[in-house]
């Protein structure tokens, strides 16, 4: 059985692209049906037609981008008027999810960064989807060099760098072999 991927994410200046890229190469890699999308205001993907989706976004003000956040609002009025999200929002067997993020954090660093993610995760949770991670790569903060090289992080010039997206690949591939081992037919 082929399983359907989706790696759906808004990306501003590159970085969470970078790291979208990234997961669906690896789920090729691994013999997936992969779908790799990036957000506009046209977006009207159907989750459930996916089998294992991960949900990414930059962080701006803690939130996802308002890309993201205006394609959730659509897809959760689509889903409300067509009764798939009901109450209790129940689990639908075999549809999993991962949230990431990347975020620059000047300020607090990783902080900044949590709400967006538990924010994409609410939204999976809603449709059914168990979320299985939540994922924060670090990513350069573009246009303004203060920003990335004197906040709590330090010099965050060029992230994420390769050694980040060899850590994203690696989580996907633990990912798919939890899957296995679980025998969801991975």
């Amino acid at each position: 059985m082929m399983i359907k991927s989706l790696v759906l994410y808004s990306s501003v200046t590159g970085n969470t692209e970078k790291v979208a890229q990234r997961i669906a190469e690896v789920l090729r890699r691994k013999e997936h049906d992969v779908a790799i999308v990036k957000v506009d205001e046209e977006t009207n993907v159907d989750l459930l037609a996916y089998d294992l989706v991960f949900l990414g976004s930059a962080v701006h003000q803690w939130l996802p981008t308002k890309m993201l956040v205006n394609y959730v609002k659509r897809m959760l009025k689509t889903y409300f008027t067509s009764g798939v999200i009901v109450p209790c929002c129940p689990i639908r067997p075999g549809k999993y999810a991962v949230c990431f993020c990347t975020y620059s954090g000047p300020h607090t660093g990783v902080s900044e960064a949590i709400p967006a993610t538990k924010w994409m995760r609410a939204f999976l949770e809603h449709v059914g989807f168990t979320v299985l991670e939540e994922w924060h790569t670090v990513g350069e903060f573009k246009n303004r060099e203060e920003n990335s090289t004197k906040g709590r992080l330090g010099n965050i010039k060029g992230r994420p760098d390769e050694h980040d997206l060899v850590e994203i690949e690696n989580r996907v591939t633990g990912i798919l072999d939890a899957l296995k081992l679980c025998d969801f037919s991975f």
